[in-house]
C-alpha cells in the first residue's frame, strides 16, 4: 500500500489540494450564508420601515385633503360676505362700516 502511494504521490498531492480547496470554499460558503441571513433581517426591518412610512404618507395626504376642504369652505364664506357687501347700495355700505367701525 505504501509503495502504491509512493508511486502515486502526484495523485495524493492533488487529492490533498482538492480537499483543502473544498474545505476552504465551504468555509467561505458558510460565511456568505451568514451574511445572507443578516441581510435578509435588514431587508425585513427596511420593509417594515417602508410600510410605516407609507402609512404616515397616506395619513398626511388625508390630512392635506381635509385642510384643502376647510380652506375651500373659508373661501366660500368669504366670497358670500364679499358678495353681500358688493350688493349693498352706498347708504348700506356707509351703515355697514359705521356699525362695524364706530367712531370713538
Amino acid at each position: 500500500m505504501i509503495n502504491y502511494l509512493k508511486e502515486q504521490y502526484l495523485a495524493v498531492i492533488i487529492i490533498v489540494i482538492l480537499i483543502f480547496f473544498t474545505l476552504s470554499e465551504q468555509k467561505k460558503n458558510n460565511v456568505l450564508l451568514k451574511q445572507v441571513v443578516v441581510l435578509e433581517n435588514k431587508i425585513l426591518v427596511l420593509e417594515e420601515k417602508d410600510r410605516e412610512s407609507s402609512r404616515i404618507i397616506d395619513s398626511l395626504s388625508r390630512v392635506d385633503t381635509l385642510i384643502v376642504n376647510r380652506i375651500k369652505i373659508i373661501k366660500q364664506k368669504e366670497y358670500v360676505q364679499i358678495r353681500i357687501i358688493d350688493s349693498l347700495p352706498v347708504s348700506g355700505l356707509q351703515q355697514y362700516f359705521t356699525d362695524r367701525y364706530p367712531e370713538k
